[in-house]
Parts: C-alpha cells; sequence; structure tokens
C-alpha cells in the first residue's frame, strides 16, 4: 500500500463524509415536521422488520399516515434519503474503478457504494448501476471490458480496480486488484468478522455466479439451486433490491413479496431490508398470505389452518386432475356461452370471443358490460328517433340484448352456486364446517381460478426462500397471487425437510405455467463454514447422494467436535459448563439446537436458570415473530433452524454415526451447517 497514495484517498474520504454530513443536516432539517416521537417509532418498525396483515409493512403504513398529514413534503422519499446517509456517512464507497473509452482516451473514475450520492454528477455510485457490474464481473485491469447501458453495450479499459476497507468512516486500508491477488481472501476476511444472528449485505464481495441470479430478468421467472451456506438467502434480498433500483415502474417494494414456510425465517430475513434500503416490502408466510386473501374476498370459508398441514398427498398427479378439472369448467362455460349466441336471433351480437386467460366468471361479467352497454345505446337510438321507420329493429335489438343478459345472469348463478359446489364436493370440501390447510389451498385454487379475485392485490414479485420445502399444491395457489409468473425461487433439495416438499425442479413447470420458459441457476461454493466444517457435512451426507454438495473457499477453523456420552444428564451438564464460559464474553451469537423435545425443555430451563440476560437468550418459536441480534444466545429445535447462521453452534443428542437414512442425513447436515466457525456436537450412546 503505498503511503502517498493513501493520504490522498484519506483526504478523498474525509471530503465526501463532510459532504455527505453537511447534506443530512440539510435533510434533518427538512425533517422538522416529523416529531422526535414519531422519528422513534420509524426507528423501531425498520429494525423490526414487522409485516402488517394487508400486504404492506407497518413501517411503510406508518410512514404513509404522515406523509398524508404533511402532503406537500416527500417525508417518505426525505426519510428514506436520511437512512441512506447514515449508512454512506459511516462507509461512503467501497470500491473504485478507472475506465477509459479507447476511442477518445477520456478517463473516468467511479467510487462504488451501498446507495449513490449526487450533487452536479455522479459522486458515489450506485452497486445496482450496470457500471458497477464491471467491479464485480472483471478480477483485474484488462482492455475490452463491457457493459450494458439503455443506449446500448459500453466497451472500456479497466485501469484501476480498488477495493476499500472503511471502518467507521476511516480509511483502514487499501488495495487494487491485480492477477496475483486471490479474492477468496477478500471474502474470508469479510466472513470472519461477522458474528452471526443476523444477516449482513454482500455488496462488496458479490460474486459473478451470484449477480448473474441478481440481474437476471424479474419479468421471468428463476430458479437457483444453490447449496448450503452459498448465500441463497443474501442474494434473494440483494436481488430485490436490485430490481427496485433497475425497474422502478415495473415492479414496486409494496407491492412485491418475500415468502417462507414460518416465522423464523421470514423475520430473520427481515434484518437485512433496511441495510439494503428496502423498507415497503411484505415478508409473509404463506398461510398468513391465504388467510388475507379469505378475508379480502369474504370467502365462505371456516379455515382451520392447524388441520391437514401434510400436503403430500396432494402430490402431481393430483395437481394435474385439479387442473383439468378446472379447464373441463372452462370448456363447459365456453360451450354455454357459445349456445347462447348460437341462437338465429342473437347473431348481430355474436362478437364474443371466450378467453382462457380469463375465469369463466369473468368472461360472463366481460359479456354482461358489453352487451348492458349495447342495451343502453339501442334504448338512447330509440328514445332519440321514436317516429322512425328503424323503431322495430331498436325494439327488437332491445328484446335479444335483454334476452342474452337474461341467458348469461342464468349461467353467472350456475357458476357461483352449483358448478363451484360440485367441485369442492368432489375434493371433500364442506364450506359449511370447519377447513383444515390442505382443502383450504386446493378451494383457494379451484375460487381463484373459476370466479378470479376482486379485491385482494396480486403481488408483483415474489421472492421464495427454501423454495424445496413448498409443496406441489402451495405453488399452485402461488401462481394464481402473482402477476405473470415473475417468481424467484431460492433453495435446496439437499435441505429438503418437509414431507410434501416437491422432489425435483423439473416439477415446477408443471405447476406454474411461465415456469416452462424458467432461468435455471446453480450455487455451488459455501461462503458460511470453515472448510472443516463443510468436510464434516458432507461426510454425513455423501453416503446418500453426491448431488449438490458444497464447496469449500478453504477457510481454516478448528475441527469440530463430536462427543458421545452415557447419558443426557451427563451431556447436558458438560454442555452447561461450555455455555456458561462462552457467556462470560458474549461477542457473537451462539445456536443452541436441540434434537428431541425433552432435551429442548431441559436445555430451556437450564439457560433460563442461569442468570442469562433475558435480551441475550431469545428463544425461536416458529409461531413467533423474533428480534434478532448479532450477539446473543439462541435457543431451537433442530426444524426450526434452516436458513439461519450462528459464529458458534452446538448440537445436542445427534449421534451422526447412527444416522441410517437419507431423510435423517439431511436432518443432521442443516443442523451441523448452522455453524459459521465452531461446531461442537453432543450425542449419547
Amino acid at each position: 500500500m503505498n503511503i502517498g497514495t493513501k493520504i490522498a484517498e484519506q483526504k478523498y474520504l474525509k471530503d465526501i463524509q463532510n459532504r455527505l454530513k453537511e447534506e443530512r443536516k440539510s435533510v434533518e432539517k427538512g425533517l422538522e415536521v416529523i416529531s422526535d416521537e414519531n422519528l422513534e417509532r420509524l426507528k423501531e418498525l425498520r429494525e423490526g422488520g414487522s409485516g402488517s396483515g394487508y400486504g404492506y409493512s407497518d413501517f411503510d403504513v406508518f410512514l404513509q399516515q404522515l406523509e398524508d398529514r404533511n402532503a406537500a413534503f416527500d417525508i417518505k422519499g426525505q426519510y428514506r434519503k436520511l437512512e441512506e446517509l447514515g449508512y454512506l456517512i459511516n462507509e461512503p464507497y467501497f470500491s473504485r474503478i478507472d475506465l477509459v473509452d479507447p476511442e477518445n482516451n477520456k478517463e473516468q473514475r467511479f467510487y462504488i457504494g451501498k446507495f449513490a450520492y449526487t450533487e452536479d454528477g455522479p459522486v458515489i455510485t450506485d452497486w445496482r448501476t450496470k457500471i458497477a457490474s464491471v467491479y464485480y464481473r472483471y478480477r483485474y485491469p484488462q482492455k475490452g471490458v463491457s457493459y450494458e447501458t439503455p443506449s446500448g453495450k459500453q466497451v472500456r479499459d479497466l485501469k484501476l480496480k480498488r477495493t476499500y476497507e472503511i471502518d467507521s468512516g476511516e480509511l483502514i486500508k487499501y488495495y487494487n486488484n491485480d492477477l496475483q491477488l486471490d479474492e477468496n481472501e477478500i471474502i474470508i476476511e469479510k466472513i470472519e468478522g461477522r458474528t452471526g444472528g443476523v444477516l449482513e449485505d454482500i455488496v462488496q464481495t458479490i460474486q459473478e455466479s451470484q449477480l448473474d441470479i441478481i440481474e437476471s430478468d424479474p419479468r421471468q421467472i428463476c430458479i437457483i439451486q444453490g447449496c448450503v451456506g452459498s448465500g441463497k438467502s443474501t442474494v434473494a434480498i440483494h436481488k430485490l433490491a436490485h430490481i427496485f433500483f433497475n425497474f422502478p415502474k415495473v415492479i414496486r417494494p409494496e407491492r412485491s413479496v418475500l415468502v417462507t414456510k414460518g416465522q423464523i425465517l421470514s423475520g430473520y430475513l427481515a434484518t437485512l431490508f433496511p441495510k439494503l434500503g428496502i423498507f415497503d416490502v411484505t415478508h409473509k408466510t404463506l398461510r398468513e398470505i391465504v388467510i388475507h386473501l379469505i378475508f379480502r374476498e369474504k370467502l365462505k370459508l371456516k379455515p382451520n389452518l392447524d388441520l391437514e398441514n401434510d400436503t403430500s398427498e396432494f402430490n402431481l398427479e393430483k395437481i394435474r386432475q385439479l387442473q383439468k378439472d378446472v379447464e373441463s369448467v372452462h370448456k363447459l362455460y365456453e360451450e354455454k356461452i357459445n349456445d347462447v349466441f348460437s341462437n338465429p336471433d342473437l347473431e348481430g351480437f355474436a362478437s364474443f370471443k371466450y378467453s382462457k386467460d380469463e375465469t369463466p366468471l369473468e368472461n360472463l361479467d366481460e359479456i354482461l358490460l358489453d352487451i348492458n352497454e349495447e342495451l343502453i345505446n339501442q334504448k338512447t337510438l330509440l328514445k332519440e328517433d321514436p317516429d322512425s321507420a328503424s323503431v322495430w329493429f331498436y325494439k327488437e335489438n332491445i328484446r335479444e340484448l335483454r334476452g342474452i343478459i337474461k341467458s348469461i345472469n342464468r349461467l353467472r348463478g350456475s357458476l357461483v352456486k352449483s358448478t363451484i359446489d360440485k367441485l369442492c364436493k368432489k375434493y371433500g370440501i364442506n364450506t359449511e364446517s370447519e377447513v383444515g390447510y390442505l382443502k383450504t389451498l386446493i378451494y383457494v385454487y379451484i375460487h381463484t381460478e373459476l370466479l378470479g379475485i376482486q379485491e385482494f392485490r396480486k403481488f408483483e414479485y415474489c421472492v421464495i426462500d427454501e423454495a424445496q420445502d413448498f409443496s406441489p399444491l402451495e405453488y399452485l395457489v402461488l401462481s394464481k397471487i402473482v402477476l405473470r409468473g415473475r417468481f424467484a425461487l431460492f433453495g435446496d433439495l439437499n435441505q429438503s425437510l418437509e414431507a410434501d416438499g416437491i422432489s425435483s425442479w423439473e416439477d415446477v413447470p408443471g405447476i406454474i405455467k411461465e415456469a416452462k420458459q424458467a432461468t435455471n441457476f446453480i450455487l455451488d461454493t459455501n461462503y458460511r463454514c470453515t472448510k472443516p466444517i463443510v468436510d464434516f457435512a458432507n461426510s454425513i451426507m455423501n453416503k446418500y447422494t453426491k448431488d449438490y454438495l458444497p464447496k469449500s473457499i478453504n477457510r481454516k477453523g478448528s475441527e469440530p467436535e463430536k462427543v458421545m456420552f452415557e447419558s443426557k444428564d451427563l451431556m447436558l451438564s458438560t454442555f452447561k459448563e461450555q455455555i456458561d464460559e462462552d457467556i462470560k464474553v458474549l461477542g457473537k451469537s451462539i445456536g443452541i439446537i436441540c434434537f428431541g423435545d425433552d432435551v429442548f425443555e431441559r436445555t430451556k430451563e437450564m439457560l433460563q436458570n442461569n442468570g442469562l440476560p433475558e435480551d441475550k437468550f431469545i428463544v425461536l418459536d416458529s409461531k413467533k415473530k423474533i428480534s434478532y441480534i448479532p450477539k446473543g444466545i439462541y435457543l431451537m429445535k433442530a426444524p426450526d433452524c434452516k436458513g439461519l447462521e450462528f459464529a458458534k453452534v452446538y448440537v445436542l443428542n445427534l449421534d451422526v454415526d447412527k444416522v441410517k437414512s437419507f431423510e435423517e442425513a439431511k436432518k443432521a447436515f442443516v443442523a451441523v451447517t448452522r455453524a459459521m466457525n465452531e461446531l461442537k456436537v453432543y450425542g449419547t450412546i
């Protein structure tokens, strides 16, 4: 690192910070219309990442209320600008690229940061811009690098690629990326500084394979098979941030949704939203979305989603049968409508063409709309010219139009009252009694396919995390509440723990019709765990599969500790000695993963009685929203650990040598790969 260059970079950094601080003062002055109490409430909602039941975050709802009360001032935009400036003052940028136009030898310098800052021109370039992709896609300075712009492909010479380490506004060091630099070292250094417990952004270390996913066209579905620790969840949220920046008029944050199976993962992923300037995205479980849809559409259903949780019986074969049954209703009503217009007396009004892209009810309502308009027109003509020779034709037309309306209304009533009921009866759905999760999903699909959605607003984009755990039936319902198949599915088939989850990504195109043109991606590198932990995890799995096992970036670390005890009492007493030492200096996140409800309860009681501060001890509950912290003790049952990561992990009551099936191996594999740096596996003989 050249001393003269470092001094020049430090001087430039201070200048940028001073300008950012002045900008922040200006924004703060403008926000004086918001009281301190309201600002504190906004901060709580932002950090909590909470969501309302109506498709918007609580943060967004409260912010909109402030906006409505101060309509002349862009509170929402100013508040978000203030948030961005807060991040930028701490770390204005993380890289610099110098590009030269080979045609005129003109040089341009770009400092790339998490957010953009402009004055007369760009001072800091947002990582989501097209030109920033040069930093991610080219390892070292070279000629002929390219990037896309609205006016077409641009070619430049990359003269300099420089990476900075800035902490609390101070330049710690910088390094120029060249042929000798192993970029894995940068990633390793960043990971080793993390505490776990909360998700961190990866804008400084996005890899080309991850960037391909982030930049892929959101107007078509993409399916990502990512091995454990490959950053699937993090990439998913970065993709959302990239979409909102580059497609602001097509896909809006407040009309996008992140879907998970349970509350634990939903809340955990939301911890990354504010760090990337995302405040409006809905994050929900599918169950919450279904309940909201039932409420908004006023469906005559009594759902009890604690019943019939296993949807595995409704396999692909039954999905196809349900789709055929729905298709037969389309055909039936297309024929019935054609029969209405086949009457020789109605030949003058036989121009309607049935659309299978709409529901039967929507087709019928469209006819009613058109015919009622024509009826009004004919009545107007009759009223305006009651003595003309055409009076008889007007009256005849009115009679025929009324006949069409009567016939279509009869079909409409039949569809709503009898056809739907018959189909529901075939699938064992009785709307007069409680309906479990399985039949609720079937009913929702039938309703949306045949009657449509009136009040519930479809989402413009949907990210699904742990996508392998969603069943074919759940995908079928999701396909009806997201516009034009705009999905990004992130998952790992080796982490499929749900009995009703899909068995192959090839199943999806048969369920979501837009998925037939899906773009598929594979992430095969584990960035989370040390090499010894990756090797340990793979040793559990490779007896059953060689597919999608994670590759290590060779991050060094201690060997996982595997200890077998003669009894659970001895296991737990040894664990208590270890955790008591950890608690003395709690500078990281520690995950405790329990196999067996009895071990979970005993461990919970033990930790509650050892004087651990309440705000540092978090018990994960799949039915509750959790506040996540970077330095704390997390206790959970094994099924609830998926998608999370911790600096140190204790796995209690697991003997990996007694794993006898692929399903058991996957459970053990998921548990041990939650550990970033240290892993202890305790079991009984």
